[in-house]
């Protein structure tokens, strides 16, 4: 079957061309407390999805063990996010205020 062309802003792509952002894999939910939490996800992810659950939460990603602060990004409560993350990524969450919450992480595949 040929390619189907589409254009996107000033240039064209094929369908092969265009990747989606990704299907749902592993779901994990990562407690956001008074203090940094870093949990790995799975070797091979290169894109997550995520969504903070009941406080304002501050998180933090990179290839090795992470800690999160008070500095570190930012994602309101209800917010949702989709990133592209490093192979072997870790990410690590911490709340923003007084109030504990939940980063809902969905693995793109």
């Amino acid at each position: 079957m040929p390619a189907t062309t589409y254009t996107i802003k000033s240039g064209a792509y094929s369908a092969e061309q265009v990747e989606p952002l990704g299907i749902p894999g592993v779901a994990r939910q990562l407690s956001a407390g008074a203090a940094s939490a870093n949990t790995a996800l799975t070797a091979t992810i290169g894109r997550i999805s995520m969504r903070a659950v009941g406080a304002d939460i501050r998180y933090k990603i990179g290839a090795t063990s992470q800690t999160a602060t008070a500095t570190s990004h930012f994602i309101a409560n209800g917010e949702r996010l989709d990133v592209a993350v490093p192979l072997n990524a870790n990410i690590a969450v911490i709340r923003n205020g007084t109030t504990n919450g939940t980063l809902e992480v969905t693995e793109l595949v």
